[in-house]
């Protein structure tokens, strides 16, 4: 893939090609019908977008206990305000006004990796498809699981000790 962004215009393109360059001669092959996708970065879009899917994480995680988050953002996307993100810190600011009592942990990076990021998907938890992206926001959830009691009893006193010990010399 082969990613171009103008700084000064906001707009990025990205060329993923279908074929491979041929390993051994390095003759780059005839792409005629090859796709080739243009983005135009919109910076409020993006700060809305990151606001839609915390939304919706919170629905998903509401009545359960969160531990703490990670997030890993563009570089791009803060922390400063630039010409295209005008809020500062905006990732971890709609973090903040969601999960206010959730810890966060993060840093800003040159690309993340993570499932590729789609426009119009609206699947939170995803995996799988991994790829460096640009321009983009990953948020990670530590949830408690939740233990049933009940299903087992663990009995370690000295008898129940020795009965596993001489079962496992046989």
């Amino acid at each position: 893939m082969l990613q171009s962004y103008n700084v000064a215009t906001g707009h990025l393109m990205l060329i993923e090609m279908a074929k491979s360059p041929d390993e051994a001669t390095g003759d780059i092959p005839d792409h005629q019908g090859s796709q080739i996708d243009l983005f135009n970065l919109d910076g409020q879009a993006c700060i809305e977008d990151v606001g839609i899917k915390l939304d919706r994480l919170k629905e998903l995680v509401a009545g359960k206990r969160l531990l703490a988050g990670l997030m890993f953002s563009c570089n791009g996307r803060g922390p400063e305000r630039s010409y295209l993100i005008k809020e500062e810190m905006c990732d971890a600011s709609a973090w903040n006004d969601r999960f206010s009592s959730v810890p966060l942990l993060g840093f800003y990076a040159g690309g993340e990796i993570g499932p590729r990021a789609m426009a119009g998907n609206t699947n939170i938890f995803q995996q799988g498809h991994a790829s460096l992206q640009g321009f983009t926001a990953a948020f990670v959830l530590f949830v408690v699981p939740k233990i049933e009691s009940g299903g087992f009893a663990i009995d370690d006193g000295p008898d129940n000790v020795e009965e596993f010990m001489r079962k496992r010399k046989v």
